[in-house]
């Protein structure tokens, strides 16, 4: 299985493993969580850890009769999406590679492409704070510099970059309220420094209005999904775990929850939350664990999936979705919990590798998106709409 899974990659990135991984030892192996970004002058996100055999259930496959009916609501020709935001059940917005930005006007059936830039910008990060007022984040390839830009006529214009750092690859941003922003660096492009992170307290409108931080001297990468709550508790992960009562502006850090490493963190509350990751050599899966005390202690892995979880959404702290998948062997799609995690069952099978889902209530259900993107390196939209528990 570990060669059969390994060998599904493509030749030119087995090559890029080839030539940017570690040295392996004897008792260590290089798990690879992703290459960032997909496409362009790529890193890889790695860590040297045992290798060991998870000693939890393999997550079933297939896809039951039980299962929520997501549907394939729209395709994106050449967009790699990374994230996106519906501050609306009708308007949303993706974030993607090569310097694009997407928009819906009648709740993801339809996306019109309101930035192109192109090679060196990506964009990683949106969040819409109202139907208008939207704010992206991402990288330039070519300078290492991290930005976000701002709009506030729904993408009609945009404010120039305002450039967090210098020396590493923003990732997503979030608000909590107006004021409180957070974004966290993807990885530093400093040799041997460890990742930032940007915090403002006033709006965030320039540079000067963020105050950068780092998280753990002696961390490494994030994954690309942090958790930022009303009350500013934030949570990110990766190669540490790492706590912020206050908005970002202090850090407290510790080993990943995952003995391999983390990748995404969810909060629904101060105490219910999740953590997800995955990898894609030497092996292709994907692990969840849950908290129900606030990140004191951690469950061992609730779901060990054949694919690396990318994405986790709860619409309620039973009721949620880990999603993810590798475009290197076609695989993908959504696990749904309606336990709060503690059990998980095949949702949709895409074969796509899903990177972001939102939601937005309508009445009395929840209508939910999920993006991500295909081998072709097209973007996918999917939907389903449900009642939380």
């Amino acid at each position: 299985m570990k060669i059969s899974r390994f060998l599904v990659l493509s030749a030119a990135t087995l090559a890029f493993l080839a030539a940017n991984l570690p040295a392996q030892t004897d008792n260590l192996v290089t798990h690879v969580y992703g290459v960032r970004p997909v496409q362009g002058n790529s890193r890889v996100m790695s860590a040297s850890r045992p290798y060991s055999q998870s000693s939890s259930p393999r997550a079933n496959d297939s896809v039951g009769p039980k299962a929520n009916r997501w549907k394939l609501q729209a395709t994106l020709s050449g967009a790699v999406i990374h994230d996106i935001s519906f501050p609306t059940a009708k308007i949303g917005y993706a974030a993607a590679e090569l310097g694009q930005v997407w928009k819906t006007t009648n709740g993801g059936s339809k996306w019109t492409e309101i930035m192109n830039l192109g090679f060196p910008y990506y964009w990683y990060g949106v969040k819409a704070l109202t139907a208008k007022d939207v704010v992206i984040s991402g990288f330039n390839d070519n300078n290492f510099e991290g930005m976000i830009r701002w709009t506030h006529d729904g993408g009609k214009t945009w404010t120039s970059d305002v450039v967090l750092t210098t020396t590493g690859w923003s990732d997503r941003v979030r608000f909590a309220g107006k004021k409180d922003g957070l974004v966290v660096d993807l990885l530093s492009t400093a040799q041997g420094a460890p990742n930032a992170a940007h915090y403002t307290t006033d709006g965030g409108a320039q540079a000067t209005d963020w105050t950068a931080v780092v998280p753990d001297p002696n961390g490494g990468w994030f994954g690309d999904e942090f958790s930022l709550l009303t009350n500013l508790h934030a949570r990110t992960s990766g190669i540490t775990y790492c706590d912020s009562t206050n908005g970002g502006a202090a850090w407290q850090c510790g080993p990943s929850v995952d003995s391999v490493f983390d990748g995404p963190v969810f909060f629904a509350n101060d105490q219910a939350g999740w953590v997800g990751g995955g990898e894609i050599s030497p092996k292709v899966e994907g692990w969840v664990h849950r908290t129900t005390d606030g990140g004191k202690t951690w469950s061992s892995r609730t779901l060990d999936d054949p694919w690396p979880i990318r994405e986790i959404l709860f619409l309620s702290p039973k009721t949620g979705w880990a999603v993810g998948g590798n475009i290197y062997s076609n695989v993908g799609g959504m696990y749904f919990s309606h336990d709060g995690g503690k059990t998980w069952s095949l949702d949709m099978n895409t074969g796509d590798e899903m990177d972001a889902c939102d939601s937005q209530r309508v009445g009395a259900k929840f209508q939910v998106w999920c993006a991500g993107y295909s081998g072709s390196l097209n973007g996918v939209v999917y939907t389903v709409q449900i009642a939380a528990r």
